[in-house]
């Protein structure tokens, strides 16, 4: 395999793993007490705006009865009344199982083929 292709399967099966054992969960709670719970908002939140707009904010804190934070890499501030819900990301117990599994069975997969590939070379 060259290089790059190695580089570029490296690059794939770390945004898996980043994005696999989490998703969004819709809160029922009001968006005031979600921000106030930093277990549940420490990887960021994901906005519904009243106009139906999504669109994810890291590092959310709560100011007065304002959403502030960064979206893509700049300042932003939502003011509450226009917020509709927010999502928050969850571990996902079935996401984590399929991740493990599937990189279990890529595993065994690929020592098999090298192993052939060593011991059907030798016998050349």
């Amino acid at each position: 395999m060259h290089r790059p292709t190695v580089r570029c399967w490296s690059a794939i099966l770390l945004v898996i793993y980043m994005s696999g054992c989490t998703s969004w969960r819709a809160q029922t709670v009001a968006p005031e007490r979600v921000l106030q719970d930093s277990h549940l908002v420490r990887k960021g939140v994901r906005v519904t705006a009243l106009d139906g707009q999504r669109f994810e904010v890291d590092h959310p804190a709560l100011r007065a009865d304002t959403l502030i934070g960064t979206r893509d890499a700049a300042a932003i501030a939502v003011p509450l009344s226009q917020v509709r819900g927010l999502d928050v990301r969850r571990p996902s117990a079935g996401r984590t199982t399929l991740l493990v599994a599937g990189s279990l069975v890529g595993a065994a997969a690929a020592t098999v083929a090298v192993a052939c590939l060593i011991f059907c070379g030798m016998g050349d």
